[in-house]
């Protein structure tokens, strides 16, 4: 095994590209909702909520609670095996 040290960004830290690509994995599966409108046979119609249309704000928040993190590419990275290292002052 091998032990690599990867910087990790939260989304608010991102510009750019990275902030793009970022936005752009956290669309692949957008939130879907009711609102209580029909269709013409009755049925509810569903609709489509994307993190990208959110304000910058709810963007972090949603990222924070869910403990999302990115490399310097907006690349999710939070899924990796995280180990606290002790920062030489």
């Amino acid at each position: 095994m091998k032990t690599i040290k990867i910087n990790a960004y939260e989304f608010r830290d991102l510009k750019g590209n990275s902030k793009h690509k970022a936005l752009t994995w956290l669309d692949e599966y957008p939130y879907d909702y009711e609102n209580g409108d029909l269709d013409e046979q009755g049925k509810p119609i569903k609709k489509y909520d994307y993190v990208s249309n959110w304000d910058d704000d709810a963007i972090i928040e949603h990222c924070e609670i869910n403990q999302y993190l990115f490399d310097t590419y907006g690349n999710p990275i939070h899924h990796l095996e995280i180990k606290k290292i002790k920062e030489v002052a």
